[in-house]
């Protein structure tokens, strides 16, 4: 290897073959197999000799700072000062302006059913297979949600069904960006329909009132809080993925028999 063109072209080279040698030393290049070896980057590695000794550099370590929660990007003109009473807010939230949800669809399906409900459903969004039928459930699945009320003695007409996100997003999915708002929402609606309880379908929904994913939630009775009032709630498997996994109807069953029982009239 020729290193004639390294460095100063006036250095002798005698000197540039002293400064390869020092160089070798240094990156330990001349030691037995049976030295131990050192690491150029360790902080105490060895000098090389007659090497003048660099005083260690002192780093002041900087504050680390999480980063700044995104903000979600809002409709122009939303406000979240709800109309007090249900009809009011139901024609509210058909105005697509009012709707976090205009930003990724214009096919809505609302709340629907009784006031003073025995039970309030609340589920993440519509089901892809029921917006066109402007359900929030494929017919599959609400035939499976019927059976479900049946089971606890609670027909159609005592019940609430409301989703958190009134349209279908892209993936299915309610960024966590948005949570805040949509449980503002929600919340303002529980108010308003007041329910004697409430069942949670799915992960989002659960995350979004329990802080807690679908699996953790429905373990133990929950409680909704809305304004100075707390209701009963259970957390369980959305009637799709009963469909889907017939296996885990029984653990369903079990969530529901969480709830008091309601006797048929």
């Amino acid at each position: 290897m020729n290193f004639s063109t390294l460095g100063n072209p006036e250095i002798s080279n005698v000197e540039q073959i002293n400064s390869l040698r020092d160089w070798w030393k240094l990156a330990g290049v001349d030691l037995h197999y049976s030295d131990k070896p050192a690491s150029l980057l360790a902080e105490n590695a060895p000098a090389a000799a007659g090497a003048v000794p660099i005083p260690a550099k002192t780093i002041v370590p900087t504050e680390s700072k999480p980063p700044s929660p995104k903000e979600g990007h809002l409709p122009e003109g939303f406000s979240e000062d709800y109309p007090a009473q249900y009809d009011e807010f139901l024609a509210w939230l058909a105005i697509p302006e009012n709707l976090i949800e205009s930003q990724w669809s214009q096919n809505y399906v609302l709340p629907a059913g009784a006031i003073d409900p025995e039970i309030m459903i609340i589920t993440g969004m519509p089901e892809q297979s029921g917006l066109s039928q402007n359900s929030l459930f494929s017919e599959k699945s609400a035939a499976l949600l019927a059976n479900m009320m049946k089971a606890i003695g609670c027909d159609s007409e005592k019940i609430h069904i409301a989703p958190i996100s009134v349209a279908r997003s892209f993936d299915g999915r309610i960024d966590a960006q948005y949570h805040s708002a949509l449980k503002k929402r929600a919340l303002h609606l529980i108010t308003l329909v007041r329910p004697k309880r409430i069942i949670i379908f799915g992960d989002t929904a659960s995350h979004l009132f329990f802080n807690e994913n679908l699996l953790t939630a429905r373990k133990n009775l929950q409680f909704v809080n809305h304004v100075s009032s707390k209701t009963e709630a259970i957390a369980t498997f959305h009637p799709r993925i009963l469909n889907e996994r017939p296996e885990f109807k029984a653990e369903a069953w079990k969530d529901l028999q969480l709830l008091t029982r309601i006797p048929s009239i």
